[in-house]
């Protein structure tokens, strides 16, 4: 009778083992004491597929469309786009800030952080983006595909906070990527 109850026992045990982590994960999600990882920007729908690839650097892109006139808005984004070359740290070689422009301006190449940022003049890829709306920060996979957007601030703090957003999600996306 002993060694029936043993193995029992044992039965219960090796039961427990498996049940106790599902119920256990089951009640987390239910009691609401897991919050899943959310994107801090706007996650498009469908993503935006780019066919334009040649005009644009290799690997993860951070684009901007550039406005004809840079005002105070505009600093502040080219800003944060040089900063997130420093920021990325080992992975800055993955990632390339770039901006959209139809021409080149005269007074772009005073602006702060120049020499961090490609410029791609292409008509083609700025009518492709379209969806986005103009005044937004956008992230562009290897493959072209534009996921994500950011919206941009005049107030300097503010843009520095939202490049935050845009830093977190890019690590995110770089850590969970295995292409470029």
């Amino acid at each position: 009778m002993s060694s029936l109850t043993r193995s029992q026992r044992t039965l219960l045990i090796v039961i427990a083992v498996f049940a106790l982590p599902v119920i256990g994960a089951w009640l987390t999600l239910k009691t609401h004491w897991y919050q899943p990882a959310t994107n801090k920007g706007v996650l498009l729908e469908q993503p935006l597929a780019l066919s334009q690839l040649e005009a644009l650097p290799e690997g993860w892109r951070v684009a901007y469309r550039m406005p004809n006139q840079c005002n105070e808005q505009c600093k502040n984004t080219l800003y944060v786009l040089g900063q997130l070359d420093v920021a990325l740290g080992k992975d800055s070689d993955r990632v390339t800030p770039i901006i959209l422009s139809r021409q080149m301006l005269p007074e772009q190449r005073e602006l702060p952080h120049w020499d961090d940022i490609v410029a791609v003049q292409s008509k083609a890829l700025i009518d492709a983006v379209e969806s986005i709306p103009f005044d937004h920060v956008f992230i562009i996979d290897p493959q072209g595909h534009v996921m994500l957007h950011y919206p941009t601030h005049t107030e300097h703090e503010t843009m520095v906070m939202e490049g935050k957003n845009i830093l977190a999600d890019l690590r995110k996306m770089l850590k969970l990527s295995r292409i470029g």
